[in-house]
């Protein structure tokens, strides 16, 4: 009985040792028209629904999510959607997304052998209903300063 029971505790700490950590954030841009005011998860998705404020001139009736799934490795896209909305300007209305699957986030932490992981919502573009679109372009010119990447000094 004893072997069973060391047995059993030196086989979940193994696994413990194994199991992947994923947290959960968002990141709204500067120039975004459309403000990620909360997220709410489930036992499977991240994200499974979105609380959005549109502080645009134009109601919207679409936006882009983006997930990006950070870890020590590097950064890279792990799921994005497009959600079609219904949100007058300067409405707030919570949307069900159902992003970035618990499981299969881990199974992509632990396939690039890391411990941890960062899955960051994004909005990637915005459609209005007068036809326009904004997109996500503070990424390429950096002009946010992200406070995950440490300054560069002169």
């Amino acid at each position: 009985m004893r072997a069973a029971i060391l047995f059993f505790l030196v086989a979940l700490s193994a696994l413990t040792a194994f199991a992947q950590q994923v947290a959960f954030t968002s990141r709204t841009y500067i120039q975004s028209p459309v403000r990620i005011v909360s997220f709410d998860q489930s036992k499977e998705f991240g994200f499974e629904s979105v609380t959005l404020r549109n502080d645009g001139p134009v109601p919207i009736t679409a936006v882009h999510f983006l997930i990006i799934l950070r870890t020590e490795a590097g950064d890279e896209v792990a799921d994005e959607r497009r959600v079609t909305v219904d949100l007058n300007r300067q409405d707030t209305r919570t949307v069900s997304i159902g992003l970035a699957h618990i499981d299969g986030l881990k199974q992509q932490t632990r396939s690039r052998n890391q411990k941890s992981a960062l899955a960051i919502l994004t909005i990637e573009s915005v459609e209005f209903a007068d036809g326009a679109e904004w997109r996500e372009s503070e990424r390429e010119q950096g002009a946010p300063i992200d406070p995950l990447v440490p300054a560069k000094t002169k």
